[in-house]
């Protein structure tokens, strides 16, 4: 048995991450193959295979019954078992990098799937609209001819599709039936027309179509330097008709009979350079605070991700408190999927650890509770519960508000997690923060956490969320396509217009978005250890933070 596997297995983790190059060495000496220990393991509920010659997988993985997160990424797989499908439980699958052609038909079984990477293999079509749940997809590097079909039921939860680097030629209209998908990336394909109705996907908010052969060249300007907004504003009013439509004579002519004029001002047309807003990861320092991750937390709140951001200050308090707030009732969903939690790096002592114990054995001086000192969590708990049902019988109200609302992520847990420094514990996610560490007007160095009881990816989304809201929040978009952006159907009667009004609107909508001033936000690596020492993760990765083409945001990695 590998040593890996042995230690799983006498432990009883839940977690096996195999990687490196004696495990090649293994894999090699075993035709291929993980060892058969692996498949006996049947509590674990993630297995983590990367970077390895890995080439197939035995249909004995159907015992890992408990199985949630399978990242299989950058091996050398060339076909599935169809046993894969009986994994009932599986939400994050990472197929990536791998030579796969075709998937089983079996893999529609994986209805509890939530995201899904198969990037960069060799597929050439796929069908998906058997995975119910399925909110990120990513089918980047394939040879897709065509858009997969996706599920499209009553529920939706498709959020993000990439397609980017296939070989698609049409966008179908079964796209808009996913009524809340915000991210759709089809760039590097085969488009030569984007249809009107694209702009029936009402919460699409990131639309990438760069490197497709566009027909339309007002369009493919647009695609070039503008946000997505103003593409979409554009396709809508000026998209490809089905060929039942008049065609088009020529084309300065659009699809309702408009004629678009190029905007006469050589000052539109010229390029501008725009302020650059950049993101740069650099390597863990010997000066940032070890941080070890213990088999307690796992089992309570099994995903935790710190990074920190130097340099930083905090201009307006108010704001950057706001912004919290916001993400933890929007990318959080009411901190159900992830909890943030911000820290003075400066106040932060020591080494930290990340933990999970009965309430009544930790105890917090909770944010904004300095006077009252430190509590035990069971205490601060008790209180909280006992201050929400006062406020809601005297606001008459059936929910609670405030902090109130998330005491009910805690019923019933026997370990609450919490982030300890040497001298304290820090954080109580997901309720609160200590006011030791709490940040000011005055900081400038931060200590970032995200923690989550779903899943790794939610995680990564929100922290990214984050840093970009970060990187944006001093800075204020110039953009001469505001008018485009935010104008209203023109009512009965006033539908014709004046050349000159058509030729200027034309000219504000190719208009180049610029913001008002660079801006850099330095973000440095945490190394995560395991209990035993060893290094278990660092964050962010490679791959770990996307940069954002439609806001020109660029992510470096030092």
């Amino acid at each position: 048995m590998w040593p890996e596997v042995e230690a799983v297995k006498s432990e009883n983790r839940r977690e096996l991450k195999l990687t490196g190059a004696s495990v090649s060495e293994r894999i090699v000496k075993n035709g291929g193959s993980l060892d058969d220990a692996v498949y006996q393991l049947s509590a674990l509920n993630l297995l983590d295979v990367n970077d390895t010659p890995l080439d197939r997988i035995s249909p004995r993985i159907e015992s890992l019954t408990h199985l949630q997160s399978l990242l299989l990424y950058r091996n050398k797989i060339a076909q599935l078992p169809a046993t894969i499908g009986q994994l009932g439980e599986l939400k994050v699958l990472d197929l990536s990098g791998n030579r796969l052609t075709e998937v089983p038909g079996e893999f529609g079984k994986l209805r509890s799937l939530t995201t899904l990477n198969l990037s960069f293999n060799q597929l050439k079509k796929l069908d998906l609209s058997a995975l119910d749940r399925l909110s990120v997809c990513n089918l980047s590097g394939n040879e897709l001819a065509e858009v997969p079909q996706f599920h499209a039921g009553e529920v939706h939860h498709l959020t993000e599709v990439n397609l980017e680097k296939n070989s698609i030629v049409v966008l179908p209209e079964e796209l808009t039936r996913q009524q809340i998908l915000r991210v759709l990336n089809v760039g590097d394909n085969k488009i030569e027309q984007v249809p009107k109705y694209i702009a029936k996907c009402a919460k699409l908010k990131e639309f990438n179509l760069k490197g497709n052969p566009l027909k339309d060249k007002r369009l493919l300007k647009l695609v070039d330097q503008c946000r997505s907004k103003q593409v979409l504003d554009y396709v809508e009013k000026n998209g490809y008709q089905p060929p039942k439509q008049t065609p088009k004579e020529n084309p300065s002519t659009v699809s309702n009979g408009q004629q678009v004029v190029p905007p006469s001002n050589a000052a539109a047309e010229k390029e501008q350079e725009e302020a650059q807003l950049k993101i740069i990861v650099r390597k863990a320092t010997a000066s940032a605070p070890k941080v070890t991750f213990t088999q307690e937390a796992r089992s309570a709140r099994p995903h935790i991700l710190l990074c920190i951001v130097r340099s930083f200050p905090i201009a307006n308090l108010k704001k950057f408190l706001q912004l919290q707030n916001t993400l933890h009732d929007t990318e959080c969903n009411r901190r159900q999927l992830a909890t943030i939690a911000t820290h003075d790096l400066a106040k932060v002592k020591g080494a930290l650890r990340y933990h999970a114990a009965p309430p009544g054995e930790i105890e917090i001086t909770a944010l904004g509770s300095a006077a009252q000192g430190k509590v035990t969590a069971e205490q601060y708990y008790a209180d909280l519960c006992h201050q929400a049902e006062l406020l809601r019988k005297e606001k008459k109200r059936s929910t609670y508000s405030g902090v109130h609302k998330y005491i009910t992520l805690l019923t019933a847990r026997e370990l609450f997690a919490y982030l300890s420094d040497e001298e304290k514990v820090i954080s109580l996610p997901p309720l609160t923060n200590c006011d030791e560490t709490k940040v000011s007007a005055t900081t400038t160095e931060l200590l970032l956490e995200v923690t989550s009881s779903v899943g790794h990816g939610p995680c990564v989304r929100v922290m990214n969320v984050l840093l970009e809201r970060m990187l944006l929040m001093d800075v204020e978009v110039v953009s001469g396509g505001v008018a485009a952006a935010t104008e209203q159907p023109p009512a009965a009667g006033e539908r014709k217009k004046k050349s000159k009004d058509i030729a200027k609107e034309a000219a504000e909508r190719v208009a180049m978005v610029r913001y008002d001033r660079a801006v850099t936000l330095t973000v440095e690596q945490v190394q995560l250890y395991d209990h035993e020492g060893k290094p278990h993760s660092v964050f962010p990765g490679k791959g770990d933070l996307c940069g954002d083409e439609a806001k020109r945001i660029v992510v470096e990695m030092a």
